[in-house]
């Protein structure tokens, strides 16, 4: 059984007699409706999922494995081929969740119903959860964020870290990659795309601040990589880059 690093502390790679590559990942109180989810999405066809295949002895989820690699967002910039493949697998999964209403469950961060114009977003599409193949988009993992949330939410996170946004990579290359992610996505205005970004990493940083205060441990995990102040510090290097962004669009 091999360990795979991660931000929240990492799963286990293995290979089983009865189901082949698959991970072993570890759970929590909000399991149950992830699984609910993914097997919602499995039925529906979706592509780029893991697959549940139980949990283990030591109370693991069992998922199958999706084959290839993650983006290493610190010390790459994804390619455009596999930002737009991101990006339109993003929409087919918000197509593909929107007849998913399951009414109260318990997720990672609430235990709240659907709002109006809500759906169960994955709410962590950053590249380090995509998975590649060359110059492909795979698939997305890490689900345990999965819950109720906006769509746009959803296309600012993946923008964040896949255009990626939050370091500076030239304001015309920015603005291009950020027009390829609306486009791919389809329906959105990039203006509209880019003025979501804040808001979202914003709150992103306040989850992980009050999931360090509850004792959450993936997101203690993520102290020790020095957030949240670590992405505060990011999105104010953001808002600064911001207006020359929005004017090459």
């Amino acid at each position: 059984m091999e360990h795979l690093p991660g931000g929240s502390g990492g799963v286990w790679r293995d290979d089983d007699p009865r189901f082949g590559p698959l991970v072993r990942r570890p759970t929590g109180p909000w399991t149950p409706a992830v699984h609910d989810l993914l097997a919602h999405l499995a039925d529906g066809g979706l592509d780029g999922i893991p697959r549940v295949l139980g949990t283990d002895d030591d109370a693991r989820e069992m998922l199958t494995y999706l084959p290839g690699r993650t983006v290493l967002v610190d010390d790459e910039i994804a390619a455009e081929s596999v930002l737009v493949g991101a990006a339109s697998w993003l929409r087919r999964y918000h197509d593909a969740v929107r007849s998913y209403a399951p009414g109260p469950r318990r997720w990672r961060q609430t235990e709240a119903a659907l709002r109006d114009g809500q759906l169960i977003c994955h709410n962590d599409t950053g590249a380090y959860n995509w998975i590649i193949d060359d110059d492909r988009f795979v698939g997305m993992i890490d689900w345990d964020q999965a819950g109720p949330g906006m769509p746009l939410d959803d296309l600012a996170f993946l923008s964040w870290t896949g255009v990626p946004l939050y370091r500076a990579i030239g304001t015309a290359d920015a603005a291009h990659r950020v027009r390829a992610v609306a486009s791919a996505y389809g329906g959105v205005d990039a203006g509209d795309l880019l003025d979501a970004v804040v808001d979202r990493m914003t709150r992103a940083a306040a989850r992980i601040e009050t999931g360090i205060e509850r004792g959450d441990p993936g997101m203690r995990a993520l102290r020790e990589r020095g957030e949240p102040e670590r992405t505060r510090a990011r999105v104010a290097g953001f808002e600064w880059r911001l207006p020359d962004i929005r004017a090459a669009l």
